[in-house]
């Protein structure tokens, strides 16, 4: 009889364990949900300025001449560098 009441007490100590072990598992999930919600709104938020500041930048006014040397000679660099080009340069009209 007290074999029987030593394994019982061995089970319920292990489903205790693992109740309070599940517990804190979840608790350490609902934790991290909390925190990725502002976490999407600042990319959201990242996104949406980004595209604005790449519409202001694309603007012929506003991009240097040297800047946009610069832009086409990396470029013609990585064209030659990767051989997409057989014979012949690159323009821009």
């Amino acid at each position: 009889m007290e074999k029987f009441q030593i394994a019982q007490g061995i089970e319920i100590t292990i489903i205790g364990v693992s109740v309070v072990f599940a517990g804190l598992i979840l608790t350490y999930l609902m934790i991290n949900l909390f925190s990725i919600f502002p976490r999407i709104t600042a990319f959201l938020k990242k996104n949406k300025e980004n595209k604005n500041r790449v519409s202001r930048v694309s603007s012929q006014s506003e991009v240097s001449k040297e800047h946009l040397a610069v832009i086409v000679t990396i470029l013609d660099i990585e064209l030659k560098m990767r051989s997409l080009l057989d014979k012949g340069r690159f323009t821009f009209k």
